[in-house]
């Protein structure tokens, strides 16, 4: 279903407490009541705005249905820019052959110098909280070139009726975003959201398609744990090698104080035996008579 909200002026680089409210109340009606796994993230709507050929006076909202949503239409009527929006929205990626701002609405067809584009996207996150997350670019002409730019994006958790900002750093959302969705970025970008013009990917090389395999089924994980767990056994034998040396040394140790210890006892009786000798010699020297002694 593709509908539209106009949005007064051309303000779109930001998201407003009533739009936002409106947006979310908007996809809640429709979509948010169906939702009944715990576990599960659905997306209910997509707002377009100066994104291709979609309309640079108005943003263009898309409404999805579960559990399916057939989006058809005539060609150039804007069934792959729907697509390549939510990619980017959930991964930060543009689209393929995008250089020089072609993803943004052309500033020529509107007669304007620079054009603020926007990507907005509601969708519940596995914990079951209500989202928002917006993406904004800019497109600057000059005389003989072109220059694009990134802005902050933003995401919005919506929960309990309260808003909280998560992050409005690209890099930040590009990372948080597969997390909140419960996928992968690897799985958004070449099994759910691919762009027709890399879904051939299945028929590459031998080697790309391993790579491809590995980043979907995240084999580089499992080979770095795996990694990490070699190298982790390889300190501890190190160490447990140490340990028995130091152990060794200490039984050696403990050996020659234990002997130490019995000869200092056995010196020690001796010691007492002579004292005790000595002791009665004095005394017996004591009692005998000086004329004797003479």
């Amino acid at each position: 279903m593709l509908g539209t909200q106009g949005v007064p002026g051309t303000e779109e680089d930001s998201i407003g407490t009533n739009q936002l409210k409106s947006f979310g109340h908007m996809c809640e009606s429709h979509h948010f009541l169906s939702w009944n796994s715990r576990h599960r993230s659905l997306i209910p709507c997509l707002r377009c705005f100066r994104v291709r050929s979609f309309d640079n006076t108005r943003s263009e909202t898309i409404q999805f249905h579960t559990p399916l949503t057939l989006i058809v239409g005539y060609n150039g009527s804007g069934k792959t820019t729907i697509i390549e929006c939510l990619k980017y929205a959930t991964t930060g990626d543009l689209p393929p052959n995008s250089k020089g701002g072609a993803f943004i609405h052309d500033p020529k067809l509107c007669g304007e110098k620079e054009v603020l584009a926007q990507v907005k996207l509601s969708f519940k996150g596995t914990s079951g909280a209500k989202m928002v997350s917006t993406r904004s670019l800019q497109l600057s002409v000059k005389k003989t070139t072109r220059q694009q730019k990134t802005l902050e994006g933003q995401l919005l958790m919506i929960k309990d009726g309260e808003r909280t900002a998560i992050s409005s750093r690209v890099a930040e959302l590009d990372q948080i975003m597969p997390q909140y969705l419960g996928v992968s970025k690897a799985i958004l970008d070449s099994v759910i959201f691919c762009h027709q013009d890399e879904s051939l990917w299945p028929m590459s090389e031998p080697s790309v398609l391993k790579k491809k395999f590995d980043e979907i089924f995240e084999a580089m994980k499992y080979t770095k744990a795996i990694d990490n767990i070699k190298s982790l056994r390889k300190k501890q034998n190190e160490e447990l090698a140490k340990y028995k040396i130091m152990e060794q040394h200490a039984k050696e140790d403990k050996e020659k104080a234990d002997r130490a210890e019995k000869r200092s006892i056995k010196l020690q009786q001796e010691i007492e035996t002579l004292r005790e000798e000595t002791q009665q010699l004095s005394l017996e020297m004591r009692l005998t008579p000086k004329s004797l002694v003479l």
